[in-house]
């Protein structure tokens, strides 16, 4: 789904969530962490918009909608992966509809191409 919506040629392989990841978004996002963490891996999974704003290398967007939260979530990966062959989460946070538009009109988030 990656390769065909942004036109990259990654190697398939897991996703993972480290410790590390989930103390910067802890951090970064204290009052919506507990809210985002359990729908992580739904978004991985089956994203609804990837993306890449080039400003942060090394990185896509994977957003999908989460009724639980009333909005959407973002997912930021690697797109290298590490010594054990994965992918990892950078960081996680709600992100509004009016953000999404801009991003899509300016070609950086693509509706993600499915396979089915």
């Amino acid at each position: 789904m990656i390769n065909l919506t942004l036109g990259l040629d990654l190697d398939p392989g897991p996703v993972i969530l480290s410790r590390g990841a989930q103390k910067h978004a802890l951090s970064s996002h204290p009052i919506e962490y507990p809210l985002c963490l359990p729908h992580v891996a739904a978004v991985v999974a089956d994203p609804l918009y990837l993306g890449d704003d080039f400003k942060n290398g090394g990185k896509i967007e994977m957003i999908g909608r989460v009724p639980a939260l009333g909005s959407f979530l973002l997912v930021a990966v690697t797109i290298e992966r590490d010594p054990a062959g994965r992918y990892n989460v950078c960081s996680f946070y709600p992100i509004s509809e009016k953000k999404i538009q801009p991003r899509r009109a300016r070609g950086y988030l693509r509706v993600a191409v499915s396979r089915r």
